[in-house]
């Protein structure tokens, strides 16, 4: 597991629901985490783990939320994480509005993660993660969470979990034809695709659901992988070339891909 994470979705509720349930994952005690059943993973539903802490924006003299969260609130935190956890492995520390943190606090957060202590994670929460500076963005494992429900599910979320069980599978003939026949999709299209693949492998690494046949190391890449797709997408790459760097540049079974 990474020792700094960044969680982007426009929705609030997602954030916070993902974000507690990677914070579940980070401080579960037992091999299959998260359990839901051991110490850690109980008081944390409850909410009384003393290892997990919040860092929102503060009230001013006159109650109004500030605009946002400052540089003494950042080094406060990382004086913090630099004391031993109370009781788990781990300190976890969620910024469920990181976006909203001026110059002066990245900077201060910026050397936290580049020499974190070794028992510290920081989960980073954002609507907007092009407010966060380049050097903070480059430190961070990127996922994405689940938008506002809308109703119906998209219609492309069945290909996506097709596409992260051949993936599972280690199919890529049938991965390679997969990809093909996706590759009259619009740009629109493969974009929600792209979306709902994320939104699989986001699920998968927080514990919500299985992901067969994929390991850690595997869903990682390929969340990088589809970030990539995504950016060429936007550069107005064909959906055909981008599905063939899906198909080709895939994860594989037990290897790490770039």
């Amino acid at each position: 597991m990474s020792h700094a994470y960044l969680l982007v979705s426009p929705a609030d509720t997602a954030r916070e629901e993902q974000s507690l349930r990677l914070a579940q994952r980070l401080l579960c005690s037992q091999p299959n985490a998260p359990c839901g059943r051991c110490r850690d993973c109980r008081k944390l539903l409850a909410g009384v783990h003393p290892d997990l802490l919040w860092l929102r924006r503060q009230k001013d003299d006159k109650g109004k939320l500030r605009r946002e969260i400052t540089v003494d609130q950042i080094r406060a935190m990382t004086a913090d994480a630099a004391v031993a956890p109370n009781e788990a492995e781990r300190k976890v520390y969620i910024l469920p509005e990181a976006d909203t943190m001026n110059t002066q606090a990245q900077n201060a957060l910026l050397k936290a993660l580049e020499d974190p202590p070794g028992h510290a994670c920081f989960i980073l929460c954002a609507a907007a993660p092009d407010a966060l500076l380049p050097t903070v963005l480059s430190r961070l494992v990127r996922m994405h969470g689940q938008p506002e429900a809308s109703g119906a599910p998209s219609p492309l979320e069945p290909f996506a979990a097709e596409y992260l069980s051949l993936l599972g599978r280690g199919d890529r003939a049938s991965l390679a034809r997969f990809c093909m026949q996706r590759a009259k999709l619009t740009g629109d299209e493969a974009l929600d695709f792209i979306d709902c693949a994320r939104t699989l492998v986001c699920r998968a690494l927080c514990g919500e659901q299985p992901a067969e046949g994929l390991g850690r190391e595997q869903l990682f890449c390929l969340c990088g992988l589809l970030d990539r797709a995504e950016l060429y997408l936007r550069r107005n790459l064909s959906a055909r070339q981008v599905f063939g760097l899906l198909a080709s540049a895939a994860p594989e079974q037990g290897k790490e891909r770039s």
